[in-house]
């Protein structure tokens, strides 16, 4: 196949500059692919990049970490691949040879890469992925959803780092995307499940569970989930949980966070951190393709590249119609 030696990336240049801009085609290393992106949803976390680059991302950098599309080109060291396949790209890259790794964390890893961070990411026509983070993607499966796997396997995460919570009353604190994920994979599990958030239209959206948009009563509950980026969010799930509960920080606070200590020593309180997930692409997968989670749901708007400025006003303003915004490209470009 015959690649244009150029393609079309956003590229992050400074602290609120998102340009559109003409980059090399990349080159896949003998253990990556090439991918064609076909689509792109937009995290919160690239809104803050965007915005405060919190993680110290060296710029210029091209975004974009949840991605489907197709593999045009195989490297020499890759298995299982070939061209034209329909793919699903986890975005974290263990190092493997690390101390973290080395006792099974790689989803800790002390040298990790990770797609728009260290490396260009899939806000461009074409972008690169190492082939163990790849997943191939059933056809009948739409490539928006298909963007979804890591969202997916790092909620199963949050729920994991939860515990058994099989009939437990489980408060998620955030009516977003990962929130609306969290609370439909709690109450597959079991639980018994209340969302707390701001936007009734978010809230609308996500079935079968309780929501408010008030206060949660206090001691009600056995896990809380922090699914928003909010020292107050994470205040009052501490003071929502039970004795004995358990607050996972599922969403990092960038403020110091506010709680009673003396509080949490008198309850017998736990907190614990999830971040990525531990290995669960293909339980993410398995997801994707059930339909009684209906994570097609989660995307209420489809643009194509060409309008990524409105696209991206939409994910950072539209709370109140919007929930997941994906970014479309056709297989022509």
């Amino acid at each position: 196949m015959n690649l244009p030696s150029t393609m079309q990336a956003l590229q992050l240049r400074s602290l609120g500059e998102l340009a559109l801009t003409r980059l090399p085609t990349p080159t896949p290393k003998d253990d990556e692919l090439l991918i064609r992106s076909l689509a792109v949803t937009i995290c919160t976390s690239d809104l803050h990049d965007i915005a405060r680059n919190p993680f110290g991302i060296a710029l210029p950098r091209v975004l974009g970490h949840e991605a489907a599309g197709e593999v045009v080109r195989c490297g020499l060291k890759t298995h299982g691949f070939s061209p034209g396949m329909s793919v699903a790209v986890h975005p974290v890259v263990p190092c493997g040879g690390c101390a973290e790794c080395a006792r099974g964390f790689g989803h800790l890893c002390l040298r990790m890469g990770h797609l728009g961070y260290d490396r260009d990411g899939a806000f461009a026509e074409f972008f690169t992925q190492r082939f163990d983070r790849v997943r191939p993607l059933p056809e009948a499966l739409p490539k928006t959803v298909g963007a979804l796997l890591e969202p997916v396997a790092v909620s199963l995460q949050a729920v994991a780092r939860a515990g058994d919570v099989r009939g437990r009353r489980v408060l998620v604190l955030g009516d977003g995307p990962f929130g609306n994920i969290i609370a439909q994979l709690a109450r597959r599990a079991g639980a018994n499940v209340i969302v707390a958030g701001r936007e009734p239209f978010r809230l609308a959206r996500i079935p079968g569970v309780e929501t408010t948009t008030g206060t949660v009563l206090d001691a009600s509950v056995e896990v809380a989930i922090l699914a928003v980026s909010s020292g107050d969010a994470m205040k009052a799930g501490l003071a929502a949980l039970r004795p004995r509960g358990r607050l996972v920080i599922f969403s990092a606070v960038p403020e110091p966070p506010p709680f009673d200590a003396v509080s949490l020593h008198l309850r017998e309180l736990e907190i614990v951190g999830c971040c990525n997930d531990e290995e669960r692409l293909d339980e993410a997968l398995a997801c994707l393709a059930d339909p009684t989670l209906a994570l097609d749901e989660l995307i209420t708007h489809r643009l194509p590249f060409a309008r990524w400025p409105e696209a991206f006003a939409l994910a950072r303003e539209g709370h109140a119609r919007a929930l997941k915004v994906a970014l479309t490209f056709s297989r022509n470009s």
